[in-house]
């Protein structure tokens, strides 16, 4: 039965069984000197030392999920070379996988660095796990905030179309641009931050709209299911660029997407903490706790 202990702070945990566990154990609990010492191991010094932080579920979860997308392939290569691609933190299954916005979320969960590793609440914000309405909510806050769409209209958007209203196509760049205070021509095909504000428009005054539109589908049940359509990688994109900026993140229109998690203020409190709680203060006022 393996054993749970909460050390300082409730952030770290350690447990006593290594189990079967090759290849699906987080960076930070293997030691690696030990496994790149040339010294002889006894049988017994087990080179998995269960020293668990939250975040190790995260990159555990990380590998399992590309399990199940790859139907059963290891994000980190073989098993021969699993343990050397975990250390050198170099996920080599992730450039097959053609899901880029899988691709995407996989590569911060299975992270070397803990630090740059989602919590659980941050990583549920991906644009993979949002609903239609949700990703077009999140387009729609970054339309709001001006200073995001200075900013990304003099960075490189890829994974996107280079030009944006062919995509629409003529009848329904019209459409879109009907009752609206600038004409298709005024738009630039190069510039996204102009079909941001085009998207962000025909949300605000829909009129109709969706009817009319030749590149809808049967399937397609709204507008924002419509632009997903046609541009399904542009909350994906949208959301590596505020990543790449701390400052992005803390705009009001955008925390929602961006939560700021801070587990020193809310200590994990379980039932087997409560007891070591207790053994360590009998362990202090001289009681026997054996």
């Amino acid at each position: 039965m393996r054993q749970l202990y909460f050390l300082t702070g409730a952030t770290t945990y350690l447990t006593s069984d290594e189990g079967e566990t090759h290849g699906w154990v987080p960076q930070e609990c293997i030691d690696w000197v030990g496994l790149y010492s040339d010294k002889i191991r006894k049988p017994s010094d087990a080179p998995i030392h269960f020293r668990w932080k939250e975040k190790s579920d995260i990159q555990v979860a990380g590998m399992v999920a590309f399990y199940i997308v790859t139907k059963g392939k290891h994000p980190f290569g073989p098993r021969i070379d699993q343990l050397k691609d975990l250390h050198d933190d170099n996920p080599v299954g992730l450039s097959k996988l053609s899901d880029h916005v899988v691709e995407d979320l996989l590569s911060q969960m299975l992270g070397r660095d803990l630090d740059e590793r989602p919590y659980v609440e941050q990583a549920l914000k991906h644009p993979f796990f949002l609903s239609f309405e949700e990703q077009m909510k999140f387009v729609q806050a970054v339309v709001n905030e001006p200073k995001f769409i200075n900013y990304a209209s003099e960075h490189r958007i890829s994974l996107l179309p280079t030009d944006w209203k062919r995509v629409f196509g003529h009848e329904d760049l019209n459409t879109l641009c009907r009752g609206g205070h600038r004409s298709p021509s005024e738009y630039n095909g190069s510039r996204y931050t102009d079909c941001l504000r085009l998207i962000g428009n025909t949300c605000q005054h829909p009129d109709g709209k969706l009817r009319q539109l030749k590149k809808k589908t049967p399937a397609t049940s709204s507008l924002e299911h419509y632009f997903l359509q046609l541009f399904p990688t542009l909350p994906l994109v949208l959301h590596q660029i505020i990543r790449e900026d701390p400052k992005w993140k803390t705009l009001p229109a955008l925390k929602e997407f961006f939560p700021v998690i801070d587990r020193r203020k809310r200590p994990i409190q379980t039932k087997a903490y409560t007891m070591y709680q207790k053994e360590q203060k009998k362990i202090a006022d001289g009681e026997d706790t054996s």
